[in-house]
């Protein structure tokens, strides 16, 4: 027959408690147990607490954050940009390299001094 359903939680650890304790479990080994249910409870909490909704303090405190942001990106967007100066260079700009004598091409013949 199928068990019926646990009224609550709690009542649900306790059974858990109470069946580990009603086990033959060696003494050492209790205050192992008794370490473990305590963590795993710890984790419980942590999880239902992160699990539940924001107050209404919090979300007020939210929506002034918000508000806050909001007027400070306007205030940045109103600002006109400045115009960056214009770069100097570290060094003086390299003088143009003297055009160089160009060949014959190959396929002409030398001329002759006749």
């Amino acid at each position: 027959m199928a068990k019926k359903k646990k009224a609550s939680r709690a009542e649900a650890v306790r059974d858990a408690v109470d069946q580990a304790f009603n086990t033959q479990v060696p003494r050492e080994r209790i205050g192992d147990l008794l370490g473990e249910i305590g963590s795993t409870a710890g984790r419980l909490r942590g999880a239902v607490d992160e699990l539940r909704p924001a107050t209404e303090a919090e979300v007020k405190t939210l929506r002034a954050e918000i508000a806050a942001l909001t007027a400070r990106v306007a205030a940045l967007e109103a600002t006109p940009k400045p115009k960056p100066a214009p770069r100097r260079r570290a060094t003086p700009a390299k003088q143009p390299a003297a055009p160089r004598a160009r060949k014959p091409p190959a396929s002409e013949p030398p001329a002759a001094g006749s």
